[in-house]
């Protein structure tokens, strides 16, 4: 009866349980511990919504508090549960929204009550309060913030240079940069090339910047400092009041040790702040006088455009694609190109342009910036006219204009235009790869595992760790054996004088009690045979004598050695011993091995990974309409293309990306991808078939030749991935090393140095095969149809008869401004556009 009445209790308890799960609540929650002048954000999850449509958000404010809002975030759990036979289906789902905080002084911070709406849904936080503490400054920290020291004017992109010196190593360091954060800048970072491992955090609005930094040793005030040297980018919006934006001080709180060290080297941290001083940038607005009509923004003292054509012969009424290219000697990542219809431009009476002023792509140096323009021919154009670019000079102080070249034109029933006169041109030819449903039945296109896509071949830092510790380890047990076999004799000899030294110091104590007649015998006889171990004379300058002449004298027999006696037997044990020290001294050597590591990178671009794989699935499941397909498989190779240029280390994602791009008919974006995940890993089955079939669709005299001959077959290790050799010759090397060390007890020596002779052998040839191995610097792959030209420029003549195809595989012999000199398998060799080949090795 009771475990009846507690089972219905317990029944009921759940079903109340299970009735609240889904109400609404808001809670506010505090990511770190707040302090003054350092960013720490606040939290408002809400529970009991809907996935959609998100809630509004409310206002957050606080008083003289910095409030940057970062977003909602949902966050979805789904579960399962059978009840009597009955599934349920139960969803919950928390909103999830952040504000970074700044506050400027300690103390209390009061946090308001906040009520969140989705439709008809509400929650309220209650209001809160959160203690702000204050971090103390350091003489061994210093944070420094360089800004132009010259007027910058609206639009003008310019260096900012934080420097932050500190004498101890430290912690968890965390930057204040109010300059970043100001509404009236732009804020961008420098690239931050593939592979760099030392970059700091600032944050900037709300994105986070990571910056690239150097790092030196200065002196100042007779102190010695470590510099960290980072830089940044601020272009101007506006024109503040009074012309000069007033920048609160860059700080920096990091945590350093302090207090003695323990037994094991380690102190206690503690968190302290440096401050720098308050800044003035001051802004000028740009003058209207003179200002060009085709005047976009753009601030800067260097500039240069070149314009490209997708074709030169059209119909009226054709669209014709324009590649505009602006390059400058700073970061263009505020260039707006403007409006191609205005003047000096295109003319409204024979183009038609798109009314909005296009998106450009920037370079991965952020000083290059290109803009894609599809402009429709509706009147009778010779040409495509030269483009004006419009910039102001800051140092000149005045605009300045410069002009594209123009470009033949021939609009079919207009004027027409003698070959000579045409700059650009693309012919029809049948040599192009088409790729479709049916053709792709040859074609693996199985996508990989998410584990497998994932995998990154062992290489990088953690590879060099194992290298060096394959090297340094047998070296160390070689030279430690070495050693010990050396010095066997003395560090014996050491061990016994050691003895015999203990021996006289423990008699000269019992010598100051015991009587002489007792203790005198076996000093004597302790000193001798401390000259003995030495090995040297027994110069003791009478003193034995002396002590045995006391030990015989008529009140020896109760009373101790005289303590003249003790201190001089103390005395020549020192002297001798302090010689024989000095000897040694000279012939002390050491050897110091010094292993250095670097720290793993993180992991980024998920999203884009997972909607590919998405995307890529449903394409494969699409039957019967082959346009949705392939349309699937572009979104595929978009997304998987940026996981892939974000992870170029993962040979099966770039296959993957290979795959997607073949789906989606783009050959030349395949073969790339297929060559990248070779030059990984030479035995990734789907990029050999896939590579091998484009290979095959390609003009004979334009596929490359892949025999393997006698000495490839022989020198077989040749074809194993860069790190496999690396390791194997560590691991040849290590097995050598550790063959011919000194053990003791090793007596089959003659077989142990034959088996250290074919490890070594091995190693020999690892090493060589990783140091005269051709990496194919200079493949590329010719990613767009182009033209094979005899010169560096658009009005020679052609090369081949037909255009090259997409997919060749070429090899770049030479650059030349925006050309490219190439080689084709065949050996035929000449210059098409620098953007229309892509390197395999990046």
């Amino acid at each position: 009866m009771r475990f009846g009445i507690v089972a219905l209790v317990a029944f009921g308890l759940g079903l109340a349980l299970a009735g609240s799960a889904h109400a609404q609540s808001a809670e506010l929650k505090l990511r770190e511990r707040p302090h003054a002048d350092l960013p720490f954000t606040i939290q408002l999850a809400v529970s009991g919504f809907d996935e959609a449509p998100a809630p509004d958000q409310p206002k957050l404010e606080i008083p003289n508090a910095q409030i940057t809002p970062l977003g909602w975030q949902p966050n979805s759990s789904r579960s399962i549960t059978i009840v009597n036979g009955r599934r349920v289906d139960d969803t919950r789902v928390t909103w999830v929204m952040s504000w970074r905080i700044v506050v400027p002084r300690a103390g209390t911070l009061r946090v308001p009550a906040m009520t969140v709406k989705q439709g008809s849904k509400t929650a309220t936080t209650r209001a809160g309060e959160i203690e702000v503490d204050t971090v103390p400054t350091t003489q061994d920290m210093k944070v420094q913030l360089a800004l132009p020291d010259r007027p910058v004017f609206v639009g003008e992109t310019v260096p900012v240079k934080i420097a932050w010196l500190f004498r101890a190593q430290p912690e968890d360091q965390t930057f204040s940069v109010p300059l970043a954060t100001s509404d009236a800048l732009t804020v961008s970072g420098p690239p931050v090339t593939q592979g760099s491992r030392r970059t700091i955090t600032i944050a900037a609005g709300a994105k986070d910047l990571e910056l690239p930094f150097d790092v030196d040793k200065v002196t100042e005030g007779g102190l010695e400092y470590t510099r960290l040297v980072a830089n940044f980018f601020v272009a101007p919006r506006t024109v503040p009041a009074g012309g000069k934006l007033e920048v609160a001080p860059t700080s920096v709180v990091a945590a350093l040790q302090f207090g003695r060290r323990d037994f094991f080297g380690n102190a206690a941290t503690r968190l302290f702040r440096a401050l720098d001083i308050a800044r003035t940038l001051e802004i000028k607005p740009l003058p209207e006088t003179d200002r060009p009509p085709a005047f976009a923004g753009a601030v800067g003292e260097q500039f240069s455009i070149d314009v490209r054509a997708s074709r030169s012969v059209v119909s009226l009424g054709e669209p014709v694609e324009l590649e505009v290219t602006i390059k400058a000697d700073q970061r263009l990542d505020t260039l707006s190109l403007g409006k191609l219809d205005g003047p000096g431009r295109l003319p409204k009476d024979k183009f038609t342009a798109p009314a909005e002023s296009p998106t450009g792509e920037l370079s991965a140096d952020g000083k290059t910036k290109t803009f894609k323009v599809v402009a429709q021919v509706t009147g009778p154009a010779t040409e495509i006219p030269a483009i004006a670019f419009s910039y102001f000079d800051p140092k000149a102080a005045k605009y300045q204009t410069i002009n594209s070249q123009p470009i033949a034109l021939s609009v079919k029933g207009s004027t027409v235009v003698g070959a000579n006169d045409v700059v650009v041109g693309t012919r029809k030819t049948t040599t192009q790869q088409t790729v479709d449903d049916s053709s792709l039945v040859s074609a693996d296109l199985a996508l990989s595992s998410s584990a497998a896509a994932a995998d990154t071949p062992l290489g990088g830092s953690l590879l060099w760790i194992l290298v060096g510790v394959l090297y340094a380890i047998p070296l160390a047990l070689l030279g430690f054996r070495s050693w010990q076999l050396r010095t066997a004799e003395s560090r014996e000899e050491a061990g016994e004088l050691r003895g015999v030294r203990r021996q006289v110091e423990a008699l000269l104590d019992k010598a100051a009690a015991a009587p002489a007649r007792e203790v005198a015998g076996p000093l004597v006889a302790a000193l001798r045979e401390v000259a003995r171990v030495l090995g040297r004379p027994l110069d003791d300058r009478g003193l034995l004598a002396r002590i045995e002449t006391e030990s015989f004298s008529p009140d020896a027999a109760g009373k101790p050695l005289s303590t003249d006696l003790r201190s001089d037997a103390a005395g020549l044990l020192r002297r001798w011993l302090g010689e024989e020290r000095r000897a040694r001294g000279g012939k002390t050597a050491a050897a110091v091995v010094v292993l250095a590591a670097l720290t793993m990178p993180g992991d980024a671009q998920a999203d884009a990974l997972g909607d590919g794989r998405a995307s890529y699935q449903y394409a494969m499941e699409l039957t019967g309409d082959a346009s949705g397909r392939k349309a699937a498989f572009a979104r595929a190779a978009v997304a998987l293309g940026e996981a892939a240029r974000a992870h170029p280390d993962r040979p099966e994602l770039l296959a993957d990306w290979g795959n997607a791009a073949l789906g989606a008919g783009e050959v030349g974006t395949a073969t790339l991808a297929y060559r990248r995940a070779l030059a990984l890993d030479p035995s990734n089955a789907r990029a050999r078939h896939n590579l091998a079939w484009l290979r095959g669709r390609l003009p004979e005299r334009m596929q490359p030749s892949v025999t393997a001959g006698a000495t490839d077959t022989l020198l077989f290790f040749h074809r194993w991935p860069r790190a496999r050799r690396l390791l194997f010759g560590a691991f040849a090397f290590a097995i050598a090393v550790l063959l011919v060390v000194p053990w003791r007890g090793a007596r089959r020596r003659s077989g142990l140095l034959a088996l250290a002779g074919l490890a070594l052998a091995m190693w020999i040839a690892m090493l060589a095969s990783v140091l005269l191995e051709d990496r194919h610097t200079d493949d590329a792959v010719v990613t767009d149809s182009v033209t094979l030209r005899a010169a560096d420029s658009a009005g020679a003549p052609a090369a081949l008869t037909e255009p090259l195809p997409r997919g060749v595989e070429v090899t770049i012999l030479e650059r030349r401004d925006s050309w490219a000199r190439i080689s084709l398998a065949n050996g035929t060799s000449g210059w098409v556009p620098d953007g229309a080949v892509e390197r395999v090795v990046q």
